[in-house]
């Protein structure tokens, strides 16, 4: 009788909760590692899925990490083949991952893979900062950082400073002046429009707070040009600046200065960016309020032209003092799950008590991996391949399942 009385206790706690009313929570993987707990929630009003990881921030056996697919930025690669891959390196294991921010998921012109947002991974800034209000940073002492974050980036070539746009991007989208690094990939892919300076002799890796000398290799209109793995391509929109290319000469130096702000980004760690803010200090991000004040009807579940109010599925990062959450919900599929509007999603979490969130590449993007398994039901049917992803990782001496 008392293990029958013990039975029932156990699966109304995992059951049901009463802040959520009518709304269930299903705890799974329990045990998987102290510190990080599993839930699945089934949101009875919207006839919507939630997988959220909670991750004990005090917990130092657990560390947050991210990846970038082909480890370079062109290519895509499901979130499980990126988990696979980490967990080879034999230092210590992924326990969860979820798919990270947005980007080129199509082949525009070989650009496929080219994230559109912040991205360091190991100190190694592979891109910058574009939707500055949604990039997440963990520094070397583990503390988060969420900020407006902004790159200041130069180019010195004789007397002329020249203003760096972004790094590893398309030249599109008013980018004037870009700066590829060997993590781009083996080539530019740009189109002979354009004017490229090669150099070489770079101090690589690029970080957050970056100086370096290099030398010309060569020049000229000629686009889609190698990338030494020693140097980096200066690569200019508009071949109109004929003053300063003239100027140029073979062996010629110059020098390249980068950093964050604001300053306290300079040394990061890990860093991913989204697409908008979801949650600030607590509170739904101005924004969103906007987009959602401006809109006479909302009806759950139903999707729409407003990437912010549509109900599509979603993928969420979140934290607070105590705990970082990581959030997928599954979408467009009527019967199991119809996703989430952007402001229904963060009202949810701060329910959960989350403080601070931004928003990740959602649709048939989000993906929820525990313990080297495919958890929720991507709205594709199957594991879409992505451009970067965020790991839960522990190293092997205190990993609980070997141990």
């Amino acid at each position: 009788k008392l293990v029958y009385y013990l039975v029932i206790v156990n699966l109304v706690f995992l059951f049901c909760t009463l802040p959520f009313a009518n709304n269930t929570q299903t705890k799974l993987y329990q045990g998987l590692h102290r510190g990080l707990h599993i839930y699945r929630y089934d949101w009875i009003d919207e006839k919507c899925v939630l997988y959220i990881a909670e991750i004990d921030r005090k917990e130092v056996t657990l560390t947050f990490e991210v990846a970038v697919a082909n480890d370079q930025v062109l290519g895509k690669e499901s979130v499980r083949s990126l988990v696979k891959k980490r967990n080879q390196r034999g230092e210590g294991r992924v326990l969860v991952a979820v798919n990270g921010g947005f980007g080129v998921l199509g082949d525009i012109r070989g650009y496929g893979g080219v994230l559109e947002n912040l991205h360091i991974r190991n100190y190694e800034l592979i891109t910058q900062p574009t939707d500055s209000a949604s990039c997440f940073g963990v520094t070397h002492t583990g503390a988060f950082l969420i900020d407006d974050v902004k790159m200041q980036a130069q180019a010195e070539l004789g007397n002329q400073t020249l203003s760096i746009d972004a790094i590893n991007q398309r030249r599109e989208g008013g980018h004037q002046l870009v700066f590829f690094t060997p993590r781009m990939g083996n080539m530019t892919h740009t189109s002979h429009r354009g004017f490229e300076i090669v150099v070489s002799n770079l101090n690589l890796p690029v970080t957050s707070n970056y100086q370096s000398s290099f030398k010309i290799q060569h020049f000229g209109k000629k686009g889609n040009n190698l990338i030494p793995p020693n140097g980096g391509v200066l690569s200019f929109r508009s071949a109109k600046k004929k003053r300063l290319f003239n100027q140029l000469t073979q062996g010629q130096n110059g020098k390249i200065r980068i950093s964050l702000e604001p300053p306290k980004w300079e040394n990061i760690k890990y860093a991913i960016g989204g697409r908008l803010r979801l949650i600030r200090n607590g509170q739904i991000h101005p924004e969103i309020i906007r987009f959602y004040s401006a809109e006479k009807t909302h009806i759950p579940g139903k999707r729409s032209p407003s990437f912010i109010l549509s109900y599509e599925p979603r993928t969420a990062l979140g934290f607070n003092k105590e705990k970082l959450f990581l959030i997928v919900v599954d979408g467009r599929q009527p019967n199991y799950s119809t996703g989430l509007s952007l402001y229904r999603l963060a009202e949810i979490l701060i329910r959960f008590g989350v403080m601070e969130a931004i928003n990740l590449d959602g649709g048939s993007s989000s993906t929820f991996i525990v313990d080297d398994q495919l958890v929720n039901y991507p709205s594709g049917h199957q594991e879409r391949n992505v451009l970067n992803a965020i790991f839960i990782t522990t190293d092997t001496k205190n990993d609980q399942k070997y141990n």
